[in-house]
């Protein structure tokens, strides 16, 4: 059945009818769209901080140089004491306040060399002292006088000799002594026996006139 066929009011009811079922479903709301999924951020792991490393300990602090040892000198340990010399024999005139000891290294053989040490001690202070050996024939000394310009009182002056005797040569050994004192100029001549002249000499040390 057409609705041409139908009453006008039929007609008009179903019109509303439908109008009211088309207002219904525009007043619902549409349903809402959901969201995408957001992606999670990504965290970026954090390294840990590095653990501090202790600090180096201060290097230890080296030892001074060592200073090198001096060398020795040669009248330093390699010269006798004093005290293990042999007194001289003075002559019977000394004007010269000064006693002069000596040690000679080994035996005097014909024609060998031998050395000869010579110490002189002053008793005052004084200038210019020299110590000489004299010259004869049959004896060869290799060295000169002994010469100090300013000596002090108990100072001791050395002087080691090379001497050869021949076989018709001396037996011993003259040495003048000179020095000048706050008295004066004095000298004076000392013996030094070469035969045996590392003995024991029993005499007395010059005295000060």
């Amino acid at each position: 059945m057409t609705t041409n066929y139908l009453p006008q009011t039929v007609r008009l009811s179903l019109a509303v009818t439908l109008l009211a079922v088309m207002l219904t479903g525009c007043d619902k709301p549409p349903a809402p769209t959901p969201e995408p999924a957001r992606p999670s951020p990504e965290v970026t792991p954090v390294n840990p901080a590095p653990a501090a490393e202790p600090a180096p300990a201060p290097a230890p602090t080296p030892p001074p140089p060592t200073e090198p040892s001096p060398a020795a000198k040669p009248t330093a340990g390699n010269e006798p004491s004093v005290e293990s010399m042999h007194a001289a024999i003075p002559s019977a005139k000394m004007s010269v306040p000064v006693e002069l000891r000596y040690l000679i290294d080994g035996e005097v053989l014909d024609n060998q060399p031998v050395t000869v040490r010579l110490a002189a001690v002053p008793r005052v202070a004084g200038a210019r002292l020299q110590v000489t050996v004299k010259q004869v024939a049959g004896l060869q000394v290799a060295s000169g006088p002994l010469q100090v310009q300013k000596v002090a009182a108990s100072g001791v002056y050395r002087q080691a000799m090379s001497i050869t005797r021949a076989s018709s040569g001396p037996q011993s050994l003259r040495v003048l002594v000179t020095m000048d004192t706050p008295d004066g100029s004095g000298f004076g001549f000392y013996t030094v026996p070469l035969l045996g002249g590392n003995s024991p000499q029993k005499l007395e040390s010059v005295k000060q006139r």
